[in-house]
């Protein structure tokens, strides 16, 4: 077969690999003598590993953008049989057979291609009135709660943690998931020393909320729509088929991951070539399952998204998509930090309950402040945002050696949450 693709390399297969010891074992495969297959078709590899007890494993992988699928039990994807492939690929390109049309199981693993139609998910009229029925008491239950937070105070209400949880537990069985997040969000802000300003601003979003759904009969479609998202209420991906799509080469800017009880959650940003729109891809699986995409930081994607309703328009989800290897041009961000707080008023405007703001920033320094122990990041006018202060923080602040740097993150209206650093055209994920 060919040389495998320059975007591919250890350092690539290092960060797809779900953990240390899952990389260790596709090392050992590498070596062993149990496999019998090693085929692909330049898009595909497809290979068959005999263990020392006669089982054989059937392990497919797509290069670009990366898809693993394996015949295994492991609950950890990609499982060391499919990086093992990769490594067997990047070190013994000559070892492996071409072949136009890959076998029945590899056909039976991988299912039907990306771009097959899937079938509208039917919506049940009763299940959707029931479900607003409890989304309306625990509205009415917030509204409560929050009128009972201004009569008595925050102070007594920072002295009552199970008071948090209830609510928020409240919220949950009443099918009000994302308004109960922002909860206990708050509640984590109170160790803070600035926690009065910041709590008493997110009840008062809250409260926004509790006002505009109880007004929600006279919004407009897409408003409301854009309200029932933020209650937690969101479109399945196939319920999509009707919204115009955006076409374009789309560059993975940064992936973040992270849990939320049983829930791993998944965003990644991306950012359009030609119309310099930023998207939002976010994806759930539950307990130690496998997300079904994995999408590379610095990875160009040509493709076609189709935006969730609302404004600022943010969230996508790909209608069909294929890795691009032509140059990506035109990665311009925010000049200086007036520019980005100007952009993130505009869209604040359109959507006050905006939770994290893409911010592509250009020619800023990461400062530590050691009398605070806090971060921020200074423009070349000498204007300051702050920076989360974390790890990734640290590495922005050594990568800099005090120069100014180009940086991609989150804002969520306070601080920025780093997630890219861009150097020479490169982007190199935190």
């Amino acid at each position: 077969m060919d040389t495998p693709p320059a975007s591919w390399s250890y350092e690539r297969l290092l960060a797809l690999a779900p953990d240390a010891s899952t990389l260790d074992q596709a090392r050992r495969l590498f070596f062993a003598r149990g496999w019998h297959v090693l085929e692909g078709n330049g898009d595909w590899l497809w290979g068959e590993y005999e263990t020392k007890y006669g089982d054989v494993m059937q392990a497919a992988v797509r290069l670009e953008p990366p898809l693993f699928r394996c015949s295994c039990k492991s609950r950890r994807r990609p499982c060391k049989h499919s990086l093992a492939l990769i490594l067997l690929f990047l070190n013994r390109p000559e070892g492996w057979q071409v072949r136009n049309e890959a076998p029945d199981w590899v056909h039976a693993l991988l299912g039907q291609p990306d771009t097959t139609a899937k079938v509208p998910a039917k919506t049940n009229p009763l299940q959707q009135e029931k479900r607003l029925e409890l989304m309306d008491q625990g509205v009415e239950e917030l509204d409560k709660w929050l009128q009972n937070v201004a009569r008595q105070g925050l102070a007594t209400l920072a002295a009552a943690p199970e008071e948090w949880e209830s609510i928020a537990a409240r919220l949950v069985d009443s099918k009000l998931g994302s308004l109960a997040r922002r909860i206990r969000q708050c509640q984590a802000l109170l160790p803070q020393d600035d926690w009065v300003d910041t709590v008493a601003g997110e009840l008062g979003l809250l409260y926004l909320f509790v006002r505009a759904w109880q007004r929600k009969s006279t919004l407009l479609p897409d408003q409301k729509r854009e309200l029932l998202q933020v209650a937690g209420w969101n479109l399945r991906k196939e319920q999509l088929g009707n919204q115009p799509g955006v076409k374009d080469n789309w560059l993975v800017l940064g992936v973040s991951s992270g849990t939320d009880e049983k829930l791993t959650y998944r965003r990644t940003w991306l950012r359009g070539e030609k119309t310099a729109q930023f998207a939002l891809l976010l994806d759930f699986v539950f307990g130690n399952q496998s997300f079904e995409d994995q999408w590379v930081t610095g990875s160009v994607l040509s493709g076609t998204l189709v935006f969730y309703p609302g404004q600022p328009a943010l969230r996508a989800a790909f209608r069909q998509y294929h890795a691009s290897r032509e140059p990506y041009d035109g990665l311009a961000g925010h000049p200086d930090l007036a520019a980005f707080t100007t952009a993130y008023a505009q869209a604040l405007a359109l959507s006050p309950w905006l939770l994290a703001f893409p911010a592509l920033l250009e020619r800023v320094t990461p400062v530590y402040h050691q009398l605070t122990a806090t971060f921020t990041l200074v423009d070349q006018q000498l204007r300051q945002l702050p920076l989360e202060n974390n790890t990734k923080a640290w590495q922005l602040l050594a990568a800099s050696g005090g120069q100014p740097l180009t940086i991609f993150g989150e804002y969520d209206g306070r601080m920025v949450a780093p997630i890219a650093l861009l150097d020479g055209g490169r982007v190199v994920g935190l």
